[in-house]
């Protein structure tokens, strides 16, 4: 076995999002099709197999079947793990979607200026309001009274959750992964079944026609 081969089985098992982001040599492995069918065939050997993202910008590992008692609450595990931070996600893409003239949505590969958004934010007492609702829903710097603590927490929560990388030692510029890609398609599934708020639901649909 190659020494990518081995990497993008292990980072894939270990329920990464392979993407040029977060492993550009992995990523480009993968994106060449035989490769990827290599490291699929390997993983239905496991019961797994490779995905990748309906935007293209990643890849990631599921089950090639639920039927299991113990994978079907493997993924009720982790559908719960998603819904805990579900409503701070959707309420941190309102908040950058709000701050950015273009009101882009995050997608892969977009950058995050911490100095533009908080100047955004301590401009807007309507943005300020929306980093303090996303901080107590990510329990981070509820106590601070200062908007750049509160960003600074909940970006850095991101980052140890995988949607972002930081950019250079300061910490100043963030890149954000294909998880993004990911938990857009994840939403759409929790929308058909669970349902949202209607506002949420709103939003969701707006974010992905724009995306897909």
């Amino acid at each position: 076995m190659s020494s990518r081969f081995e990497h993008c089985i292990e980072a894939l098992l270990n329920q990464n999002v392979i993407c040029e982001v977060t492993d550009l040599e992995s990523f480009t492995y993968l994106d060449n099709s035989e490769n990827e069918n290599s490291v699929s065939n390997f993983l239905h050997r496991v019961g797994r197999k490779v995905i990748r993202t309906r935007d293209k910008k990643g890849f990631y590992c599921v089950f090639s079947s639920i039927e299991e008692t113990k994978k079907r609450n493997a993924v009720e595990r982790h559908f719960d793990n998603v819904i805990v931070n579900l409503e701070g996600l959707i309420n941190w893409l309102k908040l950058v979607r709000n701050a950015d003239n273009e009101s882009r949505p995050i997608e892969a590969g977009m950058r995050l200026h911490e100095s533009e958004l908080l100047a955004a934010i301590e401009e807007s007492s309507s943005l300020n309001l929306q980093l303090d609702n996303i901080a107590h829903q990510f329990n981070r710097a509820q106590k601070s009274t200062e908007a750049k603590s509160k960003l600074r927490s909940i970006l850095h929560f991101l980052v140890g959750e995988k949607y972002f990388t930081c950019i250079g030692n300061t910490g100043a510029v963030y890149v954000a992964t294909a998880k993004w890609s990911l938990i857009y398609e994840q939403l759409e599934f929790i929308r058909m079944y669970d349902g949202f708020d209607d506002d949420d639901e709103d939003e969701v649909l707006e974010l992905q026609s724009e995306l897909f």
